[in-house]
């Protein structure tokens, strides 16, 4: 039987501020004080500095020395280039995915998707923020290589904080549903040529939205 270690302060740290800007409690572009940090868990600023490295490591914290930490921001064009590599990345898991293990990858498609249904109904958004995220990794699960997941973990961070930030768009929630919809229709019937146009119309649309939302934002 094996014993599990209970977490060290700086992943406890680590742990707590991820989820805080993937959800959007800590907003993009907010400065930290590592000395707020560390009062409001309780714990020094030794492990709470250490977390703040790795966290800008995963780029999802800019530290300038001697001066400040901030959550991270992104431009119009890293979103283009974000999405981007999404694109490419998940079409490649997907075919994948789809040769080695397609009845595994659409049962679990199918899964996340009632449950996502079920947290629209009861306007559980950050259960389905999850789902959301949940569902984009199962191509990555079934596709079999460690590289790709890997490549693609790099970044989930930063994709999760994009979709927290977009969400509270108008219908920009129900028209990600119905696109992740179609690609588990098209994962059931082994159709990648909907697969990547469904893809494409959701990465297309994040960009329009996030360049829509800076725009208002600068009004």
């Amino acid at each position: 039987m094996s014993i599990s270690r209970p977490k060290s302060l700086k992943d406890l740290a680590l742990e707590h501020l991820r989820n805080s800007i993937i959800d959007g409690t800590l907003e993009m572009g907010q400065v930290l004080s590592e000395r707020g940090i560390s009062e409001d868990l309780g714990i020094s600023k030794s492990p709470v500095r250490e977390a703040l490295a790795q966290l800008r490591d995963e780029g999802l914290v800019v530290i300038e020395p001697q001066k400040r930490v901030q959550v991270f921001t992104l431009s119009a064009e890293e979103v283009v280039q974000i999405c981007d590599f999404r694109l490419a990345i998940e079409c490649c898991a997907f075919e994948l995915a789809l040769e080695r293990n397609p009845e595994e990858l659409a049962e679990e498609m199918k899964v996340v998707i009632k449950e996502m249904i079920q947290a629209l109904e009861k306007r559980e958004m950050k259960t389905y923020l999850q789902l959301d995220t949940r569902f984009h990794q199962l191509s990555f699960k079934f596709a079999g290589n460690s590289y790709l997941s890997a490549s693609y973990d790099r970044y989930v961070g930063k994709i999760t904080a994009l979709r927290t930030h977009l969400s509270a768009l108008p219908q920009h929630t129900e028209l990600s549903f119905s696109e992740h919809d179609s690609m588990t229709e098209a994962v059931q019937k082994k159709d990648m040529k909907t697969i990547k146009r469904s893809l494409e119309e959701h990465m297309n649309r994040t960009k329009q939205a996030y360049l829509n939302l800076t725009q208002n934002e600068t009004v």
